[in-house]
Protein backbone atom coordinates (compact mmCIF):
# COMPACT_ATOMS: atom_id res chain seq x y z
CA UNK A 1 0.00 0.00 0.00
CA UNK A 2 1.63 3.27 -1.15
CA UNK A 3 1.19 6.56 1.08
CA UNK A 4 -0.05 9.83 -0.24
CA UNK A 5 1.59 12.71 0.50
CA UNK A 6 -0.47 15.09 2.98
CA UNK A 7 -1.05 17.97 0.73
CA UNK A 8 -1.90 15.11 -2.16
CA UNK A 9 -4.60 13.45 -0.05
CA UNK A 10 -8.10 14.97 -0.55
CA UNK A 11 -9.11 13.62 3.15
CA UNK A 12 -6.26 15.52 4.98
CA UNK A 13 -8.78 17.37 6.97
CA UNK A 14 -10.64 14.46 8.31
CA UNK A 15 -7.68 12.81 10.14
CA UNK A 16 -8.17 14.19 13.41
CA UNK A 17 -11.66 12.78 13.37
CA UNK A 18 -10.06 9.48 12.08
CA UNK A 19 -7.88 9.60 15.07
CA UNK A 20 -10.98 10.24 17.16
CA UNK A 21 -12.94 6.96 16.09
CA UNK A 22 -10.16 4.85 17.26
CA UNK A 23 -9.71 6.44 20.54
CA UNK A 24 -11.79 3.84 22.43
CA UNK A 25 -10.88 0.59 20.25
CA UNK A 26 -7.18 0.87 19.56
CA UNK A 27 -4.06 1.24 21.22
CA UNK A 28 -2.04 3.16 18.78
CA UNK A 29 -5.25 5.41 17.48
CA UNK A 30 -3.00 8.12 15.89
CA UNK A 31 -1.47 5.26 13.59
CA UNK A 32 -4.72 3.21 12.55
CA UNK A 33 -6.29 7.26 12.22
CA UNK A 34 -3.44 8.43 9.60
CA UNK A 35 -3.53 4.65 7.74
CA UNK A 36 -7.68 4.68 7.18
CA UNK A 37 -6.93 8.50 6.15
CA UNK A 38 -4.37 7.57 3.49
CA UNK A 39 -6.49 3.78 2.73
CA UNK A 40 -9.63 5.59 1.56
CA UNK A 41 -7.69 9.13 0.73
CA UNK A 42 -6.01 6.58 -1.86
CA UNK A 43 -9.60 5.18 -3.10
CA UNK A 44 -11.34 8.54 -3.64
CA UNK A 45 -7.88 9.47 -5.31
CA UNK A 46 -8.09 6.68 -7.54
CA UNK A 47 -12.26 7.27 -8.19
CA UNK A 48 -11.19 10.67 -9.30
CA UNK A 49 -8.64 9.68 -11.79
CA UNK A 50 -11.24 6.91 -12.93
CA UNK A 51 -14.17 9.34 -13.55
CA UNK A 52 -11.75 11.90 -15.33
CA UNK A 53 -10.66 9.47 -18.14
CA UNK A 54 -13.84 9.35 -19.25
CA UNK A 55 -13.99 12.78 -21.53
CA UNK A 56 -18.31 12.90 -21.01
CA UNK A 57 -18.05 12.83 -17.56
CA UNK A 58 -18.01 17.05 -16.25
CA UNK A 59 -16.08 17.89 -13.62
CA UNK A 60 -18.67 19.25 -11.88
CA UNK A 61 -20.32 15.81 -11.41
CA UNK A 62 -16.37 15.19 -10.51
CA UNK A 63 -16.48 18.00 -7.76
CA UNK A 64 -20.34 16.87 -6.71
CA UNK A 65 -18.82 13.28 -6.17
CA UNK A 66 -16.26 14.01 -4.01
CA UNK A 67 -17.71 16.13 -1.68
CA UNK A 68 -20.36 13.22 -1.30
CA UNK A 69 -17.87 10.85 -0.67
CA UNK A 70 -16.38 13.01 2.38
CA UNK A 71 -19.68 12.94 3.58
CA UNK A 72 -20.58 9.20 3.95
CA UNK A 73 -16.83 8.75 4.88
CA UNK A 74 -17.33 11.11 7.92
CA UNK A 75 -20.52 9.85 8.86
CA UNK A 76 -18.89 6.85 9.07
CA UNK A 77 -16.44 8.06 11.21
CA UNK A 78 -18.73 9.67 13.50
CA UNK A 79 -20.32 6.32 13.94
CA UNK A 80 -17.16 4.38 14.50
CA UNK A 81 -16.16 6.86 16.63
CA UNK A 82 -19.07 5.79 19.49
CA UNK A 83 -17.73 1.67 19.29
CA UNK A 84 -15.04 0.45 22.03
CA UNK A 85 -13.33 -2.26 22.85
CA UNK A 86 -13.20 -3.72 26.65
CA UNK A 87 -9.35 -4.27 26.22
CA UNK A 88 -9.28 -0.13 26.49
CA UNK A 89 -11.77 0.75 28.44
CA UNK A 90 -11.33 -2.27 30.94
CA UNK A 91 -14.07 -4.86 31.89
CA UNK A 92 -15.56 -3.05 34.52
CA UNK A 93 -16.47 -0.28 32.24
CA UNK A 94 -18.02 -2.39 29.61
CA UNK A 95 -21.27 -2.09 28.32
CA UNK A 96 -22.09 -4.96 26.48
CA UNK A 97 -25.51 -3.39 25.45
CA UNK A 98 -24.50 -0.22 24.43
CA UNK A 99 -21.25 -1.94 22.38
CA UNK A 100 -23.60 -3.90 20.12
CA UNK A 101 -25.81 -1.07 19.53
CA UNK A 102 -22.47 0.93 18.63
CA UNK A 103 -21.22 -1.78 16.40
CA UNK A 104 -24.40 -2.21 14.24
CA UNK A 105 -24.69 1.47 13.69
CA UNK A 106 -21.09 1.35 12.53
CA UNK A 107 -21.70 -1.41 10.45
CA UNK A 108 -24.82 0.40 9.04
CA UNK A 109 -22.63 3.26 7.73
CA UNK A 110 -20.31 1.58 6.09
CA UNK A 111 -22.58 -0.29 4.57
CA UNK A 112 -24.56 2.73 3.25
CA UNK A 113 -21.17 4.33 2.60
CA UNK A 114 -20.23 1.26 0.34
CA UNK A 115 -23.27 0.79 -1.44
CA UNK A 116 -23.87 4.73 -2.37
CA UNK A 117 -20.10 4.92 -3.92
CA UNK A 118 -21.05 1.88 -6.13
CA UNK A 119 -24.22 3.43 -7.26
CA UNK A 120 -22.72 6.90 -7.29
CA UNK A 121 -19.47 5.97 -9.61
CA UNK A 122 -21.84 4.29 -12.26
CA UNK A 123 -24.79 6.47 -12.40
CA UNK A 124 -22.17 9.42 -13.35
CA UNK A 125 -20.53 7.65 -16.18
CA UNK A 126 -24.28 6.64 -17.36
CA UNK A 127 -25.63 9.78 -17.03
CA UNK A 128 -23.06 11.87 -18.77
CA UNK A 129 -22.96 8.91 -21.75
CA UNK A 130 -24.17 10.75 -25.32
CA UNK A 131 -27.70 10.48 -25.98
CA UNK A 132 -29.31 7.70 -28.27
CA UNK A 133 -32.51 6.18 -27.35
CA UNK A 134 -34.26 9.60 -27.52
CA UNK A 135 -32.33 10.91 -30.92
CA UNK A 136 -32.77 7.30 -32.66
CA UNK A 137 -36.73 7.26 -31.77
CA UNK A 138 -37.07 10.86 -33.40
CA UNK A 139 -35.51 9.16 -36.84
CA UNK A 140 -37.45 6.35 -36.07
CA UNK A 141 -40.76 8.40 -36.65
CA UNK A 142 -38.95 10.64 -39.62
CA UNK A 143 -38.44 7.63 -41.41
CA UNK A 144 -42.02 6.38 -40.64
CA UNK A 145 -43.74 9.56 -42.08
CA UNK A 146 -41.09 9.70 -45.50
CA UNK A 147 -42.08 5.77 -45.92
CA UNK A 148 -46.05 7.22 -45.64
CA UNK A 149 -45.82 9.94 -47.64
CA UNK A 150 -44.08 7.80 -50.37
CA UNK A 151 -46.92 4.98 -50.29
CA UNK A 152 -49.54 7.56 -50.31
CA UNK A 153 -48.51 9.06 -53.24
CA UNK A 154 -48.00 5.77 -54.76
CA UNK A 155 -51.49 4.61 -53.76
CA UNK A 156 -52.97 7.98 -55.60
CA UNK A 157 -50.79 7.08 -58.85
CA UNK A 158 -52.67 3.79 -58.32
CA UNK A 159 -55.86 5.30 -58.47
CA UNK A 160 -55.90 6.99 -61.04
CA UNK A 161 -53.94 3.89 -63.12
CA UNK A 162 -57.26 1.93 -61.61
CA UNK A 163 -59.60 4.40 -62.83
CA UNK A 164 -58.15 4.86 -66.44
CA UNK A 165 -57.74 1.04 -66.56
CA UNK A 166 -61.79 0.83 -65.82
CA UNK A 167 -62.64 3.29 -68.81
CA UNK A 168 -60.32 1.39 -71.66
CA UNK A 169 -61.20 -2.11 -69.99
CA UNK A 170 -57.88 -3.09 -69.25
CA UNK A 171 -57.10 -5.97 -66.75
CA UNK A 172 -54.17 -4.80 -64.48
CA UNK A 173 -54.32 -7.64 -62.31
CA UNK A 174 -50.57 -8.23 -62.07
CA UNK A 175 -49.63 -4.41 -62.20
CA UNK A 176 -51.55 -4.23 -58.81
CA UNK A 177 -50.27 -8.01 -57.14
CA UNK A 178 -46.45 -6.76 -58.47
CA UNK A 179 -46.16 -3.34 -58.10
CA UNK A 180 -48.81 -2.33 -55.06
CA UNK A 181 -48.73 -5.99 -53.63
CA UNK A 182 -52.17 -6.44 -53.35
CA UNK A 183 -53.11 -9.32 -52.52
CA UNK A 184 -54.83 -11.95 -55.24
CA UNK A 185 -58.41 -12.55 -53.52
CA UNK A 186 -58.10 -8.64 -53.03
CA UNK A 187 -57.80 -7.52 -56.82
CA UNK A 188 -61.69 -7.53 -57.86
CA UNK A 189 -62.09 -5.19 -54.82
CA UNK A 190 -59.25 -2.73 -55.41
CA UNK A 191 -60.27 -2.61 -58.83
CA UNK A 192 -63.88 -1.71 -57.36
CA UNK A 193 -63.13 0.77 -54.80
CA UNK A 194 -59.36 1.63 -55.63
CA UNK A 195 -56.78 2.41 -52.57
CA UNK A 196 -58.33 3.90 -49.63
CA UNK A 197 -56.48 7.24 -48.53
CA UNK A 198 -58.55 8.32 -45.31
CA UNK A 199 -56.73 6.45 -43.05
CA UNK A 200 -53.26 7.49 -44.75
CA UNK A 201 -53.95 11.39 -44.08
CA UNK A 202 -55.07 10.61 -40.32
CA UNK A 203 -52.14 8.10 -39.53
CA UNK A 204 -49.61 11.20 -41.21
CA UNK A 205 -50.85 13.98 -39.24
CA UNK A 206 -50.87 11.69 -36.49
CA UNK A 207 -46.79 11.09 -36.74
CA UNK A 208 -46.30 14.68 -38.31
CA UNK A 209 -47.61 15.60 -34.85
CA UNK A 210 -45.48 13.08 -32.35
CA UNK A 211 -42.76 14.11 -34.62
CA UNK A 212 -43.24 18.00 -33.79
CA UNK A 213 -43.49 17.66 -30.21
CA UNK A 214 -40.31 15.64 -30.35
CA UNK A 215 -38.28 18.15 -32.31
CA UNK A 216 -39.38 20.76 -29.39
CA UNK A 217 -37.86 17.83 -26.90
CA UNK A 218 -34.85 17.91 -28.80
CA UNK A 219 -34.39 21.47 -29.23
CA UNK A 220 -34.76 21.57 -25.51
CA UNK A 221 -32.54 18.90 -24.92
CA UNK A 222 -29.98 20.48 -27.02
CA UNK A 223 -30.35 23.96 -25.02
CA UNK A 224 -30.54 22.09 -21.32
CA UNK A 225 -30.11 18.45 -21.70
CA UNK A 226 -30.43 17.80 -17.71
CA UNK A 227 -32.05 19.90 -15.16
CA UNK A 228 -31.51 18.53 -11.66
CA UNK A 229 -32.94 19.68 -8.19
CA UNK A 230 -31.18 18.12 -5.82
CA UNK A 231 -32.94 17.26 -2.35
CA UNK A 232 -31.04 15.24 1.21
CA UNK A 233 -30.63 12.03 -0.22
CA UNK A 234 -30.69 12.24 -3.68
CA UNK A 235 -31.61 14.17 -6.62
CA UNK A 236 -34.02 14.73 -9.34
CA UNK A 237 -33.05 14.73 -13.41
CA UNK A 238 -35.69 16.43 -16.23
CA UNK A 239 -33.81 14.30 -18.53
CA UNK A 240 -34.45 14.88 -22.07
CA UNK A 241 -31.56 13.01 -23.33
CA UNK A 242 -34.06 9.94 -22.34
CA UNK A 243 -37.06 11.64 -22.26
CA UNK A 244 -38.22 10.55 -18.63
CA UNK A 245 -37.83 12.53 -15.49
CA UNK A 246 -36.01 10.65 -13.17
CA UNK A 247 -35.56 10.53 -9.31
CA UNK A 248 -32.45 8.48 -7.85
CA UNK A 249 -31.79 7.74 -4.64
CA UNK A 250 -28.08 7.93 -3.20
CA UNK A 251 -29.16 4.79 -1.00
CA UNK A 252 -32.37 2.11 -0.72
CA UNK A 253 -35.02 3.67 0.31
CA UNK A 254 -36.24 1.50 3.62
CA UNK A 255 -40.04 0.18 2.99
CA UNK A 256 -41.42 3.15 5.32
CA UNK A 257 -39.39 5.66 3.12
CA UNK A 258 -41.16 4.86 0.25
CA UNK A 259 -44.59 4.94 1.60
CA UNK A 260 -43.86 7.98 2.61
CA UNK A 261 -42.41 8.71 -0.99
CA UNK A 262 -45.44 7.30 -2.30
CA UNK A 263 -47.36 9.54 -0.66
CA UNK A 264 -45.36 12.84 -1.83
CA UNK A 265 -46.25 11.62 -5.76
CA UNK A 266 -43.68 8.68 -6.25
CA UNK A 267 -47.20 6.24 -7.04
CA UNK A 268 -46.93 8.44 -10.20
CA UNK A 269 -43.24 6.90 -11.64
CA UNK A 270 -42.15 3.08 -12.52
CA UNK A 271 -39.27 1.43 -11.20
CA UNK A 272 -36.41 1.02 -13.58
CA UNK A 273 -34.08 -1.52 -12.73
CA UNK A 274 -31.52 -0.96 -15.17
CA UNK A 275 -31.17 2.60 -14.67
CA UNK A 276 -31.58 2.08 -10.94
CA UNK A 277 -34.22 4.79 -10.77
CA UNK A 278 -37.95 5.72 -10.92
CA UNK A 279 -39.05 7.19 -14.20
CA UNK A 280 -41.70 8.76 -16.00
CA UNK A 281 -42.10 10.40 -19.36
CA UNK A 282 -41.85 13.97 -20.05
CA UNK A 283 -45.39 15.64 -20.53
CA UNK A 284 -46.50 19.02 -19.28
CA UNK A 285 -48.38 16.81 -16.87
CA UNK A 286 -45.06 15.70 -15.52
CA UNK A 287 -43.07 18.71 -15.42
CA UNK A 288 -45.63 20.28 -13.05
CA UNK A 289 -46.01 17.17 -11.08
CA UNK A 290 -42.18 17.22 -10.11
CA UNK A 291 -42.66 20.86 -9.28
CA UNK A 292 -45.11 20.06 -6.93
CA UNK A 293 -43.07 17.07 -5.51
CA UNK A 294 -40.50 19.11 -5.00
CA UNK A 295 -41.73 22.14 -3.24
CA UNK A 296 -43.46 19.29 -0.71
CA UNK A 297 -39.73 17.65 -0.01
CA UNK A 298 -37.35 20.60 0.53
CA UNK A 299 -39.90 22.22 3.08
CA UNK A 300 -40.71 19.03 4.81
Amino acid sequence: MTTLATNNNPLQHLQDKAVRAHNWTSFSPDVRGKQMINDYGEELTADIEELQKDENVSSESIADYKSRYERFFSSYLSAKSNCFSAMITGPAKFNTRKHGKANRSEQKHYEIFREWRTRAKKAIVRKAQPAKTFVSELDRYKAELAGMQANHIKMKEGNKIIVKAKKEGKDISQLLINTYGVAPHMVDWCMKFGFGLTNNNANMKRVEQRIKEMEVKESRRNENPITKYLFEGGEFLVNYEVDRIQIFFDTRPTSEELTAWKAKGLNTYNWSPSVKAWQRKITPNALWHIKQMFEKITKA
